[in-house]
């Protein structure tokens, strides 16, 4: 079998970032596969792709960059992992030449020890899934969700063996408030485990809530920012606001994300007015691509989660790492789409005045 070689560096149109405060660097944009082996379930909403329409996508997120690949151990219940293992089997991919990433805490079978974030859990966990992906190590295992029922030392402990004992190399969070996330780095520190390296989260221009703890958290604490469901369920690709929108849609069934509509509205409309008279590769830009290139403006973000059900849907959300958005335009979406200030948000705010940066 021949090896997929990915293009080189030099002549790559995607960027590649560092994750966090680590000396991995990961493309901007990373292939998430929550599509991949859904079945008559919650995962089936979302995505039933099997394999050979998973190799495809995944053939086209490689040739155009993309070395990163998400997903969990939860998506399909495991037929996800099978497929993105079987995808790097069947094109031929070297290990090396890819960056996996994947995520534990859902139930994965009856009995309260076959989910949450328990050393017993994560352990049996890891292995299922190294079997699963075909593979020796993982690149970064996140911890899918905070477990109240777990102390969080034994979490990173367990994390920290596993590092420890080579099946995995990163350790990453997801889903976790800020002042978890800061405990969490905390433990770290004072016990000398493996440092966290990423927080997996979801953000987007109708979502920007992560911009009042989480993210000022992040930059101080040098911590990479995956961002999940870039939009918004796809509420973000504009085809769910409109005079002669249908309510017959996957958003009908499966409202997640939660959005603000009515904010939603206002700012899908300043979108369609950047993306106006914008082109890539001659084709026009849409809602969506603009959605994904804001976040890619972001300077917290290391790499960006995109998905597909089709190709012609993964090539368009790739083409987004193209878009150079102006000063002019991330102001425009920015001020439309602005969360407003909580305290103590807007109580630091007026007080920071008083010590201003170059002021004694």
């Amino acid at each position: 079998m021949t090896t997929h070689n990915l293009p080189r560096f030099d002549n790559n149109p995607l960027r590649y970032r560092a994750l966090g405060n680590s000396g991995l660097f990961v493309s901007e944009l990373c292939l998430g596969t929550m599509t991949f082996g859904g079945d008559e379930d919650i995962w089936g909403l979302i995505g039933q792709l099997q394999q050979e329409q998973a190799d495809e996508l995944v053939k086209i997120a490689l040739e155009a960059g993309i070395n990163f690949i998400d997903t969990a151990n939860i998506y399909g219940f495991g037929a996800s992992e099978r497929i993105v293992g079987q995808s790097l089997k069947n094109l031929g991919v070297r290990r090396e030449d890819v960056v996996l990433a994947t995520k534990v805490l859902g139930p994965m079978g009856e009995g309260p020890n076959a989910r949450g974030a328990s050393r017993g859990h994560i352990m049996s966990e890891c292995k299922a899934s190294l079997t699963r992906l075909q593979t020796d190590y993982i690149d970064l295992y996140q911890i899918h969700g905070f477990d109240p029922a777990t102390p969080i030392e034994e979490t990173l402990e367990a994390l920290n063996m596993l590092v420890q004992q080579g099946y995995v190399r990163y350790v990453g969070l997801s889903n976790w408030a800020a002042w978890q996330v800061m405990k969490a780095i905390g433990i770290t520190r004072a016990r000398n485990l493996c440092p966290v390296t990423s927080v997996q989260a979801y953000y987007t221009l109708v979502g920007r809530d992560l911009e009042r703890e989480v993210i000022p958290m992040l930059a101080s604490e040098k911590v990479g920012l995956m961002v999940w469901s870039p939009l918004a369920g796809g509420y973000l690709s504009g085809k769910y606001e409109g005079p002669d929108v249908s309510e017959e849609n996957r958003r009908a069934k499966f409202d997640f994300p939660p959005v603000n509509r009515e904010r939603g509205k206002e700012v899908i409309k300043v979108m369609r007015e950047v993306a106006d008279g914008k082109q890539i590769d001659g084709e026009p830009v849409t809602v969506a691509q603009i959605a994904l290139a804001w976040l890619l403006h972001q300077t917290p973000v290391s790499s960006v989660i995109v998905g597909a059900k089709r190709p012609d849907q993964l090539k368009a959300n790739i083409r987004a790492a193209q878009i150079r958005l102006s000063d002019g335009e991330r102001t425009a979406l920015d001020e439309v789409s602005r969360i407003p200030e909580e305290y103590p948000g807007w109580m630091m705010s007026m007080m920071a005045g008083y010590r201003a940066k170059g002021d004694a």
